[in-house]
């Protein structure tokens, strides 16, 4: 801290007069340098500093209370906002107003006091502005009980608050999966058959998939990274899925729902993450937990917990839903607290970390623990979760059932050339087709290698799946069903006629004498041909079944 000569030779005379008075130091002061060295000499004494001590309000006490347990400094603003308003005067309004004698705050009292300066000092994110007690009058301070600053934030949850508990899950793995097929596949990763099950949105699933390290800087599918995540053991995807989060550039306060940054600042999202890991990790472990108390108390002992700089709250801009701008101090509940509650409840409870509660059914959790697999998370340890060696169901028609606990592995291989047709209680449903061959042989997946990854993952492959994969490689698709517009006549010398005249250019495959195949958007040109012919006909379109 700076020494007591340099914080008094910062003031002017009229302010060196009233610390003087404050100490009971007489005299005549010819100037401010030579007052200030004076004071410097006479204040730093026992006797002296316990008298200024003794006359200070309890409100007084305490502010100074807090700067020794901080070190003895406290940023400017962040000291301001918990001790009270500080009035900016010249010597001339301090003379008429007297501030000394009517003193709004702590901090006004300490700073006429003497006993606190105010300066900008370095930190490691650059200078800022700081109160402080000067180097001397700190040695001075006789030793003060120390409480056991804990890291315990908040209380535990009331019965009401934990009365529909919801258990952390691995959902997240079965969610990733069909993200990453999807997107290797080509399909749209937003529309994936189980999209109303994710906790997550769209954008939150990409990010979490990019710090996992599964997606290259292009957002493509990392195929050798794709292929250890999926044959790994849950419990250790998820560990993958946990690190990557926990020392990745998933930015939790750019993700979060309800508010929308505005500017170009930058905020780093692993500053947030370490203070409140290890906020969690003092918490009695498997003790239910209120989240407005956690948040209330990280509010009040340690509100910059994501801040670049101690009390800067101007840099940051955002926009709620409604499009107001959230700035400043004020809104800290809005953004800063806000974090906090999307860090419990998003993506530590995705991850299998925290187990939730709520007072109703469908009511906002309102109580947190850690989980059975957040203890093994939190020490960087894979949690053992049940094995997945659920098997794939075939049908006969080609249809492929897989359950949520069928290895990821597969379900992923399938999912990359077989139709999607949805979720369902039973699991994630597929159908083998003709177009799905074809897929499969576009990613050089061979009949073989199809039917091989069925068997291995399936009790039982029916016989006709079977011959319908062997004679697809030999023989391709033997059917075809396609929707086309057929002409009828009722003579076959008509047909004759329109197929040797210039409206043959409109007609396909001749399907019996007295049927053809028209090309889609040539209906009226072939009616105005058999007009022409002598011959009245008419497009009958085909109503859709109700």
């Amino acid at each position: 801290m700076p020494s007591l000569r340099y914080t008094l030779r910062r003031a002017d005379l009229g302010l060196l007069k009233i610390i003087a008075s404050a100490w009971g130091i007489g005299g005549e002061f010819a100037d401010a340098r030579s007052a200030a060295d004076e004071l410097a000499s006479a204040m730093p004494q026992s006797a002296r500093l316990e008298g200024v001590l003794s006359s200070l309000t309890p409100d007084a006490r305490a502010a100074l209370a807090a700067l020794r347990q901080s070190g003895g400094k406290i940023p400017w603003r962040e000291f301001v906002r918990r001790f009270g308003e500080f009035r900016e005067m010249g010597a001339g309004r301090r003379e008429r107003e007297k501030p000394h004698l009517n003193p709004i705050s702590p901090v006004e009292t300490l700073w006429y006091a003497g006993l606190i300066g105010r300066a900008f000092l370095p930190t490691a994110r650059g200078p800022v502005e700081f109160a402080y007690i000067p180097d001397e009058l700190l040695a001075l301070m006789p030793p003060i009980a120390r409480t056991d600053k804990s890291k315990v934030l908040g209380r535990p949850a009331l019965p009401r608050e934990r009365s529909f508990p919801q258990p952390a899950d691995a959902r997240i793995l079965d969610h990733i999966t069909t993200f990453l097929a999807a997107l290797r596949g080509g399909l749209p990763t937003d529309e994936t058959p189980d999209r109303s099950r994710w906790r997550c949105t769209h954008e939150q699933m990409h990010a979490l998939a990019h710090s996992a390290g599964l997606l290259s800087a292009e957002g493509k599918v990392d195929a050798e990274a794709a292929r250890r995540f999926l044959e790994a053991a849950p419990g250790q995807a998820l560990l993958i899925l946990w690190n990557g989060w926990l020392r990745g550039q998933f930015n939790d306060l750019r993700l979060m729902p309800g508010v929308t940054p505005e500017g170009s600042w930058q905020n780093d999202p692993r500053q947030a993450r370490s203070a409140v890991l290890g906020w969690i990790a003092a918490l009695p472990p498997q003790e239910w937990w209120s989240i407005s108390a956690f948040i209330a108390a990280v509010r009040d002992r340690y509100p910059d917990f994501q801040r670049p700089l101690p009390g800067d709250y101007d840099s940051w801009y955002f926009r709620d839903a409604e499009g107001n701008l959230l700035h400043g101090w004020d809104v800290w509940e809005q953004v800063d607290g806000a974090l906090l509650r999307f860090l419990l409840t998003g993506p530590m409870h995705w991850l299998g970390a925290l187990d939730l509660a709520a007072p109703e059914k469908g009511a906002p959790p309102t109580a947190f623990r850690v989980s059975e697999w957040g203890i093994s998370l939190l020490k960087g340890e894979a949690p053992h979760l049940p094995p997945e060696n659920a098997p794939l169901t075939i049908r006969s028609d080609g249809r492929i059932i897989a359950p949520p606990r069928t290895p990821r592995s597969a379900r992923y291989q399938i999912a990359r050339f077989a139709d999607w047709e949805g979720f369902g209680r039973g699991g994630y449903r597929f159908r083998l087709s003709a177009a799905a061959m074809r897929r499969a042989q576009a990613q050089g997946l061979k009949p073989a290698h199809v039917l091989a990854l069925l068997r291995q993952h399936a009790r039982i492959v029916p016989p006709s799946i079977t011959r319908a994969i062997t004679n697809w490689e030999t023989e391709g698709a033997q059917a075809t069903l396609a929707e086309t517009v057929v002409l009828r006549v009722r003579d076959p010398k008509v047909l004759q006629a329109l197929r040797s005249g210039k409206a043959r250019r409109f007609l396909g495959e001749v399907l019996s004498p007295v049927a053809v195949e028209v090309h889609p958007g040539a209906e009226e040109k072939v009616l105005a041909a058999l007009t022409e012919l002598g011959y009245f006909g008419e497009f009958v379109k085909k109503t859709p079944r109700s």
